[in-house]
């Protein structure tokens, strides 16, 4: 028997991925799905027939949890991070055998190098103290140029390699450029990217997201509208009045944009579904959750601002002797 129908390389985990077993000569036969690590991750048991197709994302499915950084330097680095390398081991009565390893990533949608994984707009702006990653899918090594223009008028340029085929990401900080004022970002893998250099406002909240095309996006809400606190109370009624047993509450703050065109209000509703967001604290990225269930969008002329409410991931609850 062996394995006739695997995913292709870096395929979408949001997608089908189908394997086929072929040539099954045993009544039984187990299937296990396991991680590069060799960690189990599922079995799947076929009786009396000669070939047996299943699908695999289920399995995979929120097994590779992503968390932003704050502490990466400017660079290009392998995005080993954003990938589930995984084989498939099949054994019957009579024999063991093993598929070779496959790459696949957490994504709705497939690609093909060279592509530039990214749902936002090529024009961005990053404040001083603020990084943004680039994240592709590469077929050949290849040069990025990264092209700087400073307050002054001066410009400089560097070169950063991609080193062959394969998820790269490129990360763009902010710190390692205190005096520019814009930064271009051009190779074959990202196209042409135009960063603006401005300091963020007080108090604007910066978001992350795990965009459907696998890459981590990221923006500043310059504006917070509103910041409620919502409490739960569980109360008994006796011979002294209301007495509360357990409290929780929850921070639930309003967001709003600047005013955007419509490329970036339609990344911006990704936020709405994404599956894993966070928002940036002195700590560093924290895990959220996106409260709104639509998005309010102002019209502006051409330009738009979107508002949405997100809150933290767990509530905070005090426990009280009666």
């Amino acid at each position: 028997m062996h394995f006739s129908t695997l995913p292709p390389a870096y395929a979408p985990i949001g997608q089908p991925l189908i394997c086929t077993l072929t040539e099954i000569s045993s009544p039984t036969v187990d299937v296990r799905i396991r991680l590069s690590s060799g960690r189990l991750l599922g079995t799947k048991r076929f009786v009396k027939t000669g070939s047996a197709s299943f699908d695999l994302a289920p399995y995979l499915r929120g097994q590779l949890r992503v968390t932003p950084s704050t502490e990466d330097a400017t660079g290009v680095v392998a995005a080993t991070d954003r990938q589930l390398m995984i084989y498939l081991e099949a054994e019957s009565d009579e024999e063991l055998i093993t598929s070779a390893p496959f790459i696949l990533r957490p994504a709705l949608q497939s690609e093909t190098p060279t592509a530039l994984l990214t749902t936002l707009p090529t024009e961005r702006l990053l404040a001083p103290d603020e990084s943004d990653e680039l994240l592709f899918l590469s077929g050949t090594p290849q040069p990025l140029h990264v092209v700087v223009t400073g307050r002054d008028g001066s410009v400089t340029a560097d070169t950063h390699i991609v080193p062959g085929s394969g998820l790269f990401r490129f990360t763009l900080r902010g710190a390692d450029f205190a005096t520019a004022d814009h930064i271009l970002i051009d190779g074959t893998p990202t196209g042409t990217i135009r960063y603006t250099m401005l300091p963020a406002p007080e108090g604007a909240c910066r978001l992350a997201w795990l965009s459907e095309r696998g890459s981590l996006e990221q923006y500043t809400f310059p504006l917070v509208e509103r910041v409620a606190c919502r409490v739960t109370k569980n109360r008994s009624y006796g011979a002294e009045g209301y007495t509360v047993q357990r409290a929780e509450s929850e921070e639930q703050i309003q967001l709003r944009s600047a005013l955007e065109g419509d490329e970036m209000l339609s990344t911006l509703r990704g936020l709405l579904t994404a599956e894993q967001v966070w928002m940036r604290t002195a700590e560093g990225f924290v895990p959220i959750d996106v409260l709104s269930e639509e998005a309010d969008i102002h019209r502006h002329g051409i330009l738009s601002s979107l508002a949405l409410t997100i809150r933290p991931t767990l509530k905070n609850t005090t426990l009280w002797s009666c």
